[in-house]
């Protein structure tokens, strides 16, 4: 092989590759192995491969950043669609939930909304610092449910208390918040139209309904959150025969299959603390009749036992004085006597008097001992039943701060 002259190609390192010398030479003609030869699709294979870990952390990270994109609300999306993604992204929910959602009376689409929020139902201790971002939408707990559904977050955190009697209170919340996830994705018309709807039917609520109290509270300084408020407080708490306006139920009815039955939950949940009021205010009515009685008899037990002990008084001086006569006179002493209580000893001997008299101490104190003893079991009576309305005020103030976490205990 001659020389390869110096005006030939070299490679990087300097060498003339032989084809380069041959073609040079006339020997060969043009080569494109050493820049393309199959051999090397082998181990473009093999890059592929040691790329693929790479591929799978991209398609990791673009899983993420549309679960990130979801969880802000994924702008430019329309709810359905966005509810649709999320469904596939969003775990089987626990009985827990899906128990609320039956209890709720959610339809299929209510319950897409709600699953998808991921729901967490929490403990008083669990539940505080949940619901205090400006973001949230809160139920408050004014006799009701307390809850709140974040929607840029999409997600909704339920409290549920400790006493089970008041389980109704989750149901409604869960609700509430779902309602709440609803108005998110209804159409700036939809929200137009239903607004001032919603408005005419808090407006026929009486001046006293606690629900005015608990739209205002949630509301708070937030006006441009009312609408939703009211959609949320009017599906869940507000009934008349026949349903509301027919726009307002077609609404409604999209998310919720059995308003009626949903509106008892919460009128129960009002029922049963109702109700026990007005035990304790009847108990209390009674028991301050009762005690008042009890007084009045304890107050004329010490003032008779008090004229008992000054007639006995009298009786033993006037006894003594006599016994210290002499035999003649006591025979002409004549004496009759008024007993404290009215009974009147007519004009006798004196020792007819004093006999009748004592015979009156005797009856007294037998007298006095029957009443002190019939007024000590009336007192222990209306003691325990004091123990007794006094328990039922404990036990509904202990159901009432349950319903509100912030001060609840358990």
């Amino acid at each position: 092989m001659p020389t390869p002259p110096d005006d030939l190609p070299r490679s990087a390192t300097g060498r003339v590759p032989h084809w380069v010398v041959e073609q040079a030479a006339g020997i060969r003609g043009e080569q494109t192995g050493w820049r393309t030869a199959p051999v090397a699709a082998a181990p473009a294979r093999g890059r592929r491969r040691r790329r693929a870990p790479a591929v799978v952390g991209i398609v990791a990270l673009a899983a993420l950043g549309v679960a990130s994109w979801l969880s802000t609300g994924a702008p430019g999306l329309p709810h359905d669609v966005v509810t649709a993604i999320e469904t596939r992204l969003v775990p089987d929910p626990s009985a827990e939930v899906v128990g609320l959602a039956d209890a709720a009376h959610l339809s299929d689409e209510g319950r897409s909304l709600f699953y998808g929020t991921r729901p967490q139902v929490l403990g008083a201790t669990a539940f505080v610092g949940q619901c205090v971002d400006n973001q949230t939408l809160r139920t408050t707990s004014a006799g009701g449910a307390v809850g709140c559904f974040q929607e840029g977050a999409n997600s909704i955190v339920l409290y549920e208390p400790a006493d089970p009697r008041l389980h109704g209170s989750v149901v409604e919340a869960a609700a509430h918040e779902t309602l709440h996830a609803a108005w998110a994705g209804l159409s700036v018309d939809e929200r137009s139209r239903l607004t001032p709807l919603l408005e005419v039917e808090v407006a026929a609520l009486a001046a006293d309904d606690p629900i005015r109290e608990r739209i205002a509270a949630s509301v708070g300084q937030h006006p441009e959150g009312r609408p939703t408020e009211l959609f949320a407080y009017v599906g869940t708490t507000v009934w008349r025969a026949g349903g509301l306006a027919p726009q307002v139920e077609v609404v409604y009815g999209r998310f919720i299959t059995d308003r009626a039955a949903l509106i008892a939950v919460y009128t129960d949940g009002q029922a049963l603390l109702a109700a026990m009021g007005a035990d304790i205010e009847a108990a209390s009515q009674a028991l301050a009749t009762r005690e008042a009685t009890t007084a009045q008899r304890r107050a004329q037990l010490v003032a008779d036992t008090a004229a008992v002990a000054y007639y006995r008084q009298a009786y033993q001086t006037k006894a003594d004085e006599v016994s210290g006569m002499s035999a003649s006179r006591r025979e002409r002493l004549q004496l009759g006597w008024e007993w404290w209580d009215g009974t009147q000893l007519p004009m006798a001997p004196a020792t007819t008097t004093l006999a009748a008299a004592a015979e009156l101490l005797v009856r007294d104190d037998a007298a006095l001992l029957a009443q002190a003893a019939a007024l000590q079991t009336d007192e222990g009576a209306a003691a325990a039943e004091r123990a007794r309305v006094e328990g039922l005020i404990a036990e509904l103030q202990a159901l009432q701060a349950q319903l509100d976490p912030g001060t609840s205990d358990t």
